[in-house]
């Protein structure tokens, strides 16, 4: 009797690990894309650090590290 509820937690645990993963990977899709749109609006030179923190829901800091990351 033991075997199915083995099962059946498995299930749980795999399917915990599963939307962990979905999470982390549409978290992953959205940094990416802040940080080319970051890497678009420092190219185009119209902007300040401050502006895009501001428009892209990041940090001063989080800019000016992809700022930084755009001139090596």
């Amino acid at each position: 009797m033991r075997g199915p509820m083995i099962q059946t937690s498995a299930r749980i645990i795999l399917n915990q690990g599963i939307q962990q993963g979905i999470k982390q990977g549409i978290d992953q899709g959205i940094s990416e894309a802040k940080r080319e749109t970051v890497l678009k609006m420092l190219k185009r030179g119209k902007y300040t650090v401050e502006e895009i923190a501001e428009d892209t829901d990041l940090s001063i800091a989080e800019v000016e590290k992809f700022a930084g990351a755009q001139t090596v």
